[in-house]
């Protein structure tokens, strides 16, 4: 089989990872792209399904579906996938693309040619990792995260599964950020401090203290607003049985 990738989702984020696949030697670092043969076999992003939009917003060869009776043929025809849901949907990246490992598809990780990344630190399964981040000495960044253009992830941090860390943020060193956080643009968060599961911190804020779980905290320093929910539908795939 040639290699060929499905990526779910149709919107902003299926763009810019469509157009990074069609340029990955310019583009993407192979040490992370984990390809088979690419130079034999070119990544071919074949299939992009999205079971909520009606067509696709961008032009693409690719084999668009929004038909859940079509998902098992078309995972029959793929190795690979890429989950293109951003924004602060971190919970449905990453149980997606749990989902989608059960059929045998292998996560890739999307890591621009022009991040930094130290020896040291450590990249899980299925990353997105844009343009000009740095992710510094002895970080942890778990399965399915994204690092937006222009983050700083400094020394000894830990992202968890399926955090966004979005662009021009700063997580200064020894961070402890939990699963499925949202670090809104522009956001600083101070040496130290620990992010529980869920919690969003919004665009601009400064991080002064720890942030419990699912608060959504804003302004400088930030403060307490709300609470964070996570909507995710995992149904697609029973229905498909």
């Amino acid at each position: 089989m040639k290699n060929n990738i499905l990526l779910w989702g149709s919107k902003s984020k299926a763009l810019i990872i469509n157009k990074l696949i069609q340029n990955y030697k310019e583009e993407l670092n192979a040490k992370f792209l984990n390809i088979k043969d690419s130079k034999k076999n070119n990544p071919n992003v074949r299939y992009i399904f999205d079971p909520y939009n009606k067509k696709n917003s961008f032009e693409s060869k690719a084999t668009f579906s929004n038909n859940i009776k079509d998902l098992n043929k078309i995972l029959e025809n793929i190795n690979y996938f890429v989950v293109c849901i951003g924004s602060n949907f971190g919970k449905a990246r990453y149980f997606i693309s749990r989902e989608l490992e059960k059929f045998k598809c292998k996560p890739l990780s999307i890591v621009n040619k022009h991040s930094f990344i130290d020896s040291t630190a450590t990249l899980g399964r299925g990353v997105i990792v844009m343009p000009n981040t740095t992710i510094h000495c002895y970080t942890k960044v778990n399965d399915y995260c994204i690092l937006n253009t222009s983050c700083t992830i400094e020394h000894e941090c830990t992202i968890g599964y399926g955090s966004h860390i979005m662009g021009g943020s700063c997580i200064a060193g020894k961070v402890k950020i939990g699963n499925f956080v949202t670090v809104g643009s522009n956001a600083t968060i101070l040496p130290n401090l620990k992010i529980s599961d869920g919690a969003y911190i919004g665009a601009g804020a400064v991080v002064t203290r720890n942030v419990k779980k699912n608060e959504i905290v804003v302004g400088n320093p930030a403060k307490f607003a709300k609470y964070n929910t996570h909507k995710y539908d995992l149904k697609i795939f029973k229905k498909n049985k």
